[in-house]
Parts: C-alpha cells; sequence; structure tokens
C-alpha cells in the first residue's frame, strides 16, 4: 500500500471517528464556543486521521498490534492529552470538554485505520462521501451547542 493511499484510509478512519466525536460534542459545555465548536473538533479529527494514516504506513501495516503501531498511537494519545491539557491553562473547564473527546477521536482512528485498510476494496467513493460528509456536518453544527440562545429584544417597559 503506498503512502497516499494510507493517508487516505487515515482519513476515512478519521471522517468517522469525526462523525461520532462532533455528535458527543454537541451536548457538552464548551468552554469556548468560538474555538471549541463541532467544525474545529471535526476538522482536527479528521488531521488526527491523516495523521495516523502515516503512523499506519510507517509500521508494517500487516498486523495493528505490531509494536510500532502501537507505540505510534500510545504517542498520537499522549499529545491529544497534552493539547488537551494545555487547553485547560487558557480557558475554564476545558479538561471536561477536551479529554473525552481526545479519546473518542484518537482511539477511533487507531482502530478503524486497520480495519479500513484490511478491506482489499473499499470503494473510493465510498471513503469520499464518508470525508465530505464529516466536513459537511462539521461546518453546519459549527454554530449549534450551549450557547445563549441569541435573541436581540428591548427590556420590558417600565
Amino acid at each position: 500500500m503506498n503512502l497516499y493511499r494510507t493517508i487516505y484510509v487515515g482519513l476515512t478512519a478519521g471522517a468517522i471517528a469525526a462523525i461520532i466525536t462532533v455528535g458527543i460534542s454537541l451536548p457538552l459545555k464548551s468552554p469556548n464556543d468560538l474555538i471549541f465548536n463541532s467544525a474545529s473538533v471535526g476538522i482536527s479529527v479528521l488531521i488526527l486521521g491523516g495523521v495516523n494514516g502515516l503512523t499506519w504506513y510507517w509500521s508494517s501495516r500487516e498486523n495493528w498490534l505490531n509494536r510500532r503501531y502501537i507505540m505510534s498511537s500510545v504517542a498520537l494519545l499522549v499529545i491529544a492529552l497534552i493539547v488537551a491539557f494545555g487547553a485547560q491553562t487558557q480557558f475554564d473547564n476545558a479538561i471536561r470538554f477536551t479529554v473525552p473527546l481526545a479519546l473518542i477521536a484518537v482511539l477511533g482512528t487507531v482502530v478503524l485505520t486497520p480495519l479500513i485498510s484490511s478491506k482489499r476494496n473499499n470503494g473510493i467513493w465510498l471513503n469520499a462521501v464518508l470525508i465530505v460528509f464529516a466536513l459537511t456536518i462539521s461546518a453546519l453544527t459549527a454554530s449549534q451547542g450551549d450557547q445563549e440562545s441569541g435573541i436581540l429584544s428591548l427590556p420590558p417597559p417600565p
């Protein structure tokens, strides 16, 4: 399997994980709706999927329980958790929002990448549809969530 195919497989795994992660992120209390919205979550998970595709390429790509893939997957998890804890230094309650999503994203891409890669005839169009769907869902739900209603009205008369 070539490099581009494994990155594409990682992006497909990231798309599936992004759809799940975005769905889970919507009811959570975001520490900052401008930065931590479903669009940023979805795009981050897709990028994570691409990076995981690279780690799958650099490992043996035959058995997902090989030492190189396991160690690189643990490294991805540690990096995701460092980013999540780093967000706590800038935003209150960021850990409650970011850690569960980081765990779901990393574990989802780590497990799904070898599974998708093992399918010899997985359609390129189905993978493309999943990636576009994940981006669309992320963008369309970016303004949804826990923010205030935004209704503008005059105060009641005295």
